[in-house]
């Protein structure tokens, strides 16, 4: 059932439609569950148990041009609900995610097109360009700078061989380059961000500037049984792109490139996987690991920290003492124009954490004391004779 749109909700009551299939997924419904007492039956949708014991039938509506939470109310054999019933702040349920159709801000994921230099260009890069740049068996020796990489990790070691920096027309590449990736999707990504850093770094030279150097420089730094056969094909593609008279300085040779690698060796359940481990996300002890493990997740998902989403993941997140802390704490008003924004919460959060640690820590101090000096805090607190 697709969310019913019910204009602007105010002072009078408007009739609601309850859902009657459980068809909300996970991250929206949050704590709400489904029961089913068979189709036209009124008790049939979705209902949320209060702190207080209480179980309130809810419904997930789109009214005030935006979506709500709103408890409903018996009238008859139909539910009703207005402003007042608007549900706000609440950690118990959630809200779409900017990769749900339904976001407001939701953009389809752009389908790439296929790629379409001259042979010559190819041909020229390719003579630029080691083969096998670092492979213990076809060591090459060029001008430049030298690092120490390990084939398998790419980190520097002592025992690992000499990778040689290229040496292009305008220049050798300053930096360290990337490891060389061998077809391991769980290294794939960072293949590719230390391959960005190093292009980033040396954005100004020919090599990178052009995408055909820079897609070949790259392929040169790809090597074993498990990527021979794909850099095989990506030349046979760049030599039919230079044959259809595609130039090197084409942008989409590089764009249709990073595409057809990331399809290749990237894990393409990666920004599902990441969602879903957003969602099932707790607060343990450390405050810092939370946010930094939180941050990172929601990178890798796609979603932006300041969406309306993404706040109530973080609010459903967080200890639940915590985020109640934060909510009456006095800098936060829910009726404000403007919601807060993910750094407000972490910084509130890091506040109202604080201060509990400094109670806790005097409570313990105090504790202490009475053992020490055998008193009870009854005793303590009693006006001296």
């Amino acid at each position: 059932m697709a969310t019913i749109q019910y204009g602007t909700l105010n002072d009078e009551f408007t009739r609601i439609v309850r859902r009657q299939q459980d068809d909300l997924p996970a991250h929206v419904t949050r704590d709400a569950y489904f029961e089913d007492h068979g189709v036209n039956n009124p008790n049939t949708g979705y209902h949320l148990d209060t702190p207080s014991g209480r179980t309130i039938p809810v419904e997930f509506i789109q009214a005030n041009e935006t979506y709500l939470w709103v408890q409903l109310h018996r009238h008859n054999d139909t539910w009703i609900t207005n402003q007042g019933g608007i549900i706000r702040n609440n950690p118990d349920l959630g809200w779409w995610l900017v990769i749900d159709p339904q976001h407001p801000d939701y953009i389809p994921e752009r389908q790439e097109a296929s790629i379409p230099l001259t042979l010559a260009a190819v041909t020229t890069v390719l003579q630029q360009l080691p083969t096998r740049p670092n492979t213990p068996d076809h060591p090459t020796i060029m001008e430049g700078q030298q690092e120490d990489i390990n084939v398998t990790t790419g980190q520097a070691q002592a025992e690992a061989q000499r990778i040689n920096i290229i040496t292009p027309s305008n220049g050798a590449l300053k930096g360290n380059p990337p490891f060389i990736f061998t077809g391991d999707r769980n290294t794939s990504r960072k293949f590719i961000n230390n391959f960005d850093l190093w292009q980033l770094l040396n954005r100004h030279n020919d090599t990178m500037k052009k995408p055909l150097s820079r897609v070949v420089t790259l392929l040169s730094y790809m090597d074993g049984d498990k990527v021979d056969a794909w850099k095989e094909e990506q030349m046979h593609i760049l030599e039919k792109a230079a044959n259809d008279g595609v130039q090197e300085t084409d942008k989409d040779l590089w764009k249709d490139f990073i595409e057809r690698f990331r399809n290749a060796f990237t894990n393409q359940n990666q920004k599902e996987e990441s969602y879903q481990k957003l969602c099932k996300l707790k607060q343990e002890e450390s405050l810092d690991d939370f946010f930094a493990k939180f941050k990172q997740l929601a990178f890798e998902a796609g979603v932006p920290l300041d969406d309306k989403g993404t706040i109530e993941t973080l609010k459903h997140a967080l200890n639940k003492g915590l985020t109640s802390a934060i909510i009456n704490s006095p800098n936060f008003d829910p009726t404000a124009d403007v919601p807060w924004t993910f750094k407000q919460w972490e910084e509130q959060a890091r506040q109202s954490h604080l201060k509990w640690k400094a109670a806790a820590e005097f409570t313990q101090r105090r504790q202490g004391l009475f053992q020490a000096f055998k008193l009870s805090p009854r005793q303590n607190n009693s006006n001296p004779g």
